[in-house]
Order: structure tokens, then sequence, then C-alpha cells
């Protein structure tokens, strides 16, 4: 599949015209990633965004002790690494490839003189940019104000939303998980088990059913088991 195609199918793209989409494809750089690969490092001077094409990357900050706490965890489509744009010289986050990925890169001089020769596109990008803005705000939120069981029951209420079903498949490992919600993995064990033990879910592996929504819908919004 060619670069442009790659960028046709994605959220940064959707509603550009085809003339928009081949000056934004004409800026871009690609790199393909081995799984594990460091992307970029917290620190590292932020010259421009990325958006992922294939496989999965994660943005994450690690502490002295080594705990790693996942901000992001990058599908295809989405993009990240935008503070390039609006502010900060640097990275405030280590970024790497959960699996093998290629992402576009588009270094921030080229970008900023697309979007002032076509505004058009950059009111487009905005746009796209503001739902993963959203996407953002919900996780400090739920690490700041929400318990674990609350942290899961929105985790998998957006899984079935996006699935379309009351049987969803965990996206990640229980593990990556656990670092996604700012918790142990032992922490969410427990978190699953007492969604089980009241019949609102059932846990088979990484499929997991919901038996309860409106019961885990009130457990989201902060309510306690």
């Amino acid at each position: 599949m060619e670069k442009l195609d790659y960028l046709r199918k994605s959220r940064l793209c959707k509603g550009l015209t085809e003339p928009e989409l081949q000056n934004l494809s004409a800026i871009s750089q690609l790199k393909r990633l081995s799984k594990g690969e460091m992307l970029f490092f917290e620190g590292d001077e932020a010259r421009g965004f990325y958006l992922l094409l294939v496989g999965k990357v994660r943005v994450y900050k690690s502490s002295p002790e080594g705990k790693e706490q996942i901000l992001h965890q990058i599908n295809p489509g989405q993009i990240f690494a935008e503070v390039a744009i609006f502010e900060g010289k640097y990275y405030p986050a280590d970024c790497s490839a959960v699996l093998d990925s290629v992402v576009a890169f588009f270094p921030k001089p080229d970008f900023i003189k697309l979007i002032e020769e076509s505004p058009q596109i950059s009111l487009k990008i905005i746009a796209s940019m503001a739902g993963f803005l959203r996407e953002f705000t919900e996780t400090v939120e739920n690490l700041a104000l929400k318990e674990v069981p609350s942290r899961i029951a929105g985790y998998l209420l957006k899984l079935s939303l996006k699935e379309g079903d009351d049987m969803v498949t965990l996206d990640m490992t229980k593990a990556e998980l656990a670092k996604k919600l700012g918790t142990q993995s032992e922490t969410l064990s427990r978190g699953f088990r007492k969604l089980s033990n009241q019949n609102i879910i059932k846990v088979n592996g990484k499929k997991i059913s919901i038996l309860d929504r409106n019961r885990l819908i009130d457990i989201a919004e902060g309510e306690k088991i």
C-alpha cells in the first residue's frame, strides 16, 4: 500500500480533498518500527508530529523506579506527539512500538508552511485533533478521581461502543491495560473479580461479556461496588 493510500484512510485526513491530501502526503516521511523499538524519548527535540499507519504504539511516562503510566495507546489512523505543532520544544513522554508498526512523520516547519498556504486544511485537522484531546482529558479525569473498578467499567463500555456488542475483546494485554488505567496488574485483576462476582461482567480470558450494562454505567460514573 502506498503512502497516499495509508493517509486517505486515517482520521487525520478525514474530510480532506484529494489535492489537500496529496499536499499533506508530499511533506510526510514514512518510518518503520520493530516491536519494542523506541520512536522518541521524553526530552527529545519535538521536530514534528506523527500519524500511525500500521501496528500499535504507546505513549507513556516512566518514573525513576521504572514504573510506567500509559498516556495513550495509539491505533492506526490516530495522530500523536502533536505538542510539537502548538507548543513546547521537547516531547513530554516516551513512545515505543507495541507491534511492528509504520508511522508517517510530519516535520513542523513543513506542516506550518502548508497550513499557511492552505488554511482550510488546518481547520479540518484541528477537528480531528479535538477527539484525541477529549480522550486524553478522560484519561486524566479517570486517574485522578475514579477507583480501579470505575476505570475498568469505563474502558469496557468504550470497547462495547466501538465493537457494537456486549461481548468485547481486550485490545491489549492485562499488563498493558493496568498501565493504561494507572494501577498494578494485581489490583486490576481484583477489579475484574469484583465486577465478575457481582454478575456485572463475565470474564473468559480476553473475552469479556457485559451482563448488566446499567450497573456497569453506574460504576463507570463513580458509584462504588
